[in-house]
């Protein structure tokens, strides 16, 4: 029996591609390939534990004002999820301790390797 394979694509402002990555997902076996705008991560309402596979978008986020995926990766490290006493950050580290696969597209490389 195979588990369904929930795939989650992060949107945001200045991010593009996130449709075509959505697609992929699903053309690649994804049963669920869902484009979530980082603000729904912040507000608790959607959780990367629910996912397998988490897709960091191209494009520009936050228009890269400080540099290419700085900002993003300082709102990703420091701003609080709602409700629950944590950051996205650690929901990230999470995910990638629990063996889970991460991508990142063009800005999303680099929103990755800012984050460390």
């Amino acid at each position: 029996m195979s588990k369904e394979v929930r795939a989650i694509v992060i949107a945001g402002n200045g991010t593009n591609c996130e449709r075509e990555v959505a697609f992929a997902c699903r053309q690649a076996g994804a049963e669920v390939a869902d484009i979530v705008h980082v603000a729904e991560l912040l507000t608790g309402r959607v959780r990367l534990d629910d996912y397998h596979f988490l897709n960091l978008a191209g494009g520009f986020l936050d228009g890269d004002d400080l540099g290419s995926a700085k900002a993003g990766a300082n709102r990703l490290r420091h701003a609080p999820v709602a409700d629950s006493g944590e950051h996205l950050s650690d929901q990230i580290g999470r995910f990638i301790a629990d063996g889970k696969l991460v991508m990142g597209v063009c800005n999303g490389f680099q929103l990755m390797v800012k984050m460390g």
